[in-house]
């Protein structure tokens, strides 16, 4: 193999009702590479871990061979997994499937996420695919990011300087409308108000968790009001809820994993070398937008990079001239 692109398609993980803390993990991959002789191929790759999760220490084990799989063997088509699901003694608590459309409960178990069990980060196979699917923010970088925004924010009120933050209005573009839903209801529900020694718990690393999700979602996942959401990013210096920038991102990279699909298997239209320098220039263009998201997560008042923005319109440029084609 002289070179090969794995990108997650399918993660499944489920715990055991017999032993604390077993746990196995299903990894479904597309890989994209290039066999000697082939040239480009492209197929799925099927992987099952076992673990075992404790404070005291976590680490990975070895599923024995004569023991019974939670993917079972000489199954015909691509596994399906679902939350709650039981498979013998193991049932699953995390099901993610791009293709199959299925997206996990939000947010991760404690013990699968790295605020809950710090020791997630000594099993790389289990917390790299994790990552990818819940985009854990990077909490080593938080204590940089809390205070030069807090020092930015100062600036601003010493100064006499607006905030860039528009008050209400850059907020109210990523609220989903939900003061025009609340007055067309008919109906006003009172909701009870969270309490306050819950909302000063609420830290910047469990906010940057829900970056991906809509505002309102958001503030539901964390059990407070979009309004008292939006009162606590602006005490960590957060401009805007960067749900959008990260969503952009997302569809651009997505569209790259479907173009990089089509070129391997476009062996009459390329000739091979052409379609080894394409595949290329595909795959640094999507490290490269991946790069970008991490920075946006770890830098929520950042703006995408110009070569991003014209990226992106030329990727909107090309669907429309799709469609006005397939008209």
């Amino acid at each position: 193999m002289d070179a090969s692109v794995s990108i997650l398609t399918a993660l499944a993980i489920f715990e055991s009702s017999v032993e604390h803390g077993a746990v196995r993990s299903v990894h479904g991959y597309k890989v994209v590479g290039r066999k000697a002789g082939v040239g480009w191929v492209r197929w799925e790759r099927w992987v099952e871990r076992g673990f075992v999760l404790s404070a005291a220490g976590s680490r990975e084990v070895g599923v024995p061979h004569d023991a019974p799989r939670v993917m079972q063997a000489g199954c015909l088509g691509r596994p399906a997994f679902r939350e709650g699901q039981s498979v013998g003694d193991w049932r699953c608590i995390v099901a993610f499937d791009s293709i199959a459309a299925v997206k996990p409960s939000t947010p991760p178990p404690p013990m699968l996420c790295p605020t809950g069990n710090p020791q997630l980060k000594c099993l790389p196979n289990l917390y790299n695919d994790l990552e990818k699917v819940f985009q854990f923010q990077s909490e080593e970088k938080l204590p940089q990011l809390i205070q030069s925004d807090s020092e930015e924010q100062q600036q601003s009120i010493h100064s006499g300087e607006p905030m860039n933050i528009s008050d209400e209005a850059d907020y109210a573009s990523d609220t989903d409308s939900d003061s025009d839903e609340d007055s067309q209801s008919g109906t006003v529900q009172k909701h009870q108000r969270a309490n306050k020694t819950h909302i000063a718990s609420i830290t910047l690393v469990e906010i940057a968790q829900c970056f991906h999700l809509p505002i309102r979602e958001a503030s539901k996942t964390l059990k407070i009001g979009v309004s008292v959401l939006k009162k606590k990013c602006r005490e960590y210096g957060i401009p805007r809820w960067p749900h959008r920038k990260i969503k952009s991102l997302d569809s651009l990279i997505h569209d790259l994993e479907d173009v990089l699909g089509d070129q391997t298997r476009d062996d009459v239209q390329l000739e091979k070398e052409k379609q080894a320098l394409a595949i290329r220039a595909l795959t640094k263009r999507k490290r490269m937008l991946e790069r970008e998201k991490e920075a946006i997560r770890q830098k929520p008042a950042s703006d995408l990079m110009t070569e991003t923005k014209q990226f992106r319109e030329d990727v909107f440029k090309r669907r429309n001239r799709a469609k006005r084609a397939s008209d």
